[in-house]
């Protein structure tokens, strides 16, 4: 005997209560930097913005170093990460006062201005060349003597332009060049005394 149509009706409805108890089937998600996106195991996590530079511990804003030629940009962000790290290096409580008392920032901004002024793009092969001297030498981890130097104005950007690479090295290496320099010319004869040698010879 078949189940009549109330029956069937409470069947339904029960069948309904139990789908509606069992926990929904929503895709699960991650929350990541710029959005969230589906938890997938072949989903990889976007790559992270460049963080701006920070000076004194604090961020400096992309729109102080901001400029409408990305190549530019560019140099000026590696010059302000390289000078901000200044603060940290020096130890001597004088110095550390003047270099508080300077902007980063402004310093970068001047100097890259200069270099484009003087040079023009990074994107010429003679040009690009001196940049990544600059810029090395900059942010060279031995070289913090370089990048002080600049940044308390005893390096004017206007000379950048025309130095070579060892005038950018440290005090130290600069010392031991002078050294090695000074060392050979002392291996060098004496042409002078060697001359007047032979004219007491030709004299006798």
């Amino acid at each position: 005997m078949g189940l009549s149509r109330n029956q069937i009706k409470n069947r339904v409805n029960v069948e309904l209560k139990k789908f509606k108890a069992l926990p929904s089937r929503t895709i699960k998600k991650r929350k990541f930097e710029g959005g969230e996106q589906p938890a997938f195991p072949f989903m990889k996590k976007p790559l992270r913005e460049p963080q701006p530079p920070k000076q004194g511990g604090k961020s400096v804003s992309a729109a102080e170093i901001k400029c409408s030629d990305a190549t530019r940009a560019l140099v000026r962000e590696r010059l302000v990460e390289a000078l901000t790290k200044v603060a940290g290096e020096v130890e001597d409580m004088e110095k550390k006062e003047q270099v508080s008392a300077c902007d980063p920032v402004g310093v970068a901004v001047s100097v890259e201005s200069v270099l484009y002024k003087n040079m023009g793009p990074s994107k010429g092969a003679k040009a690009a060349v001196r940049y990544r001297a600059i810029l090395f030498n900059v942010k060279d981890p031995k070289n913090p003597d370089f990048r002080r130097k600049l940044l308390l104005g005893e390096v004017k950007p206007e000379t950048l332009v025309t130095m070579l690479p060892e005038e950018m090295a440290s005090d130290d290496r600069q010392s031991q060049n002078k050294q090695i320099r000074e060392d050979a010319l002392a291996k060098i004869p004496d042409h002078s005394a060697v001359a007047e040698k032979e004219s007491e010879c030709d004299a006798r």
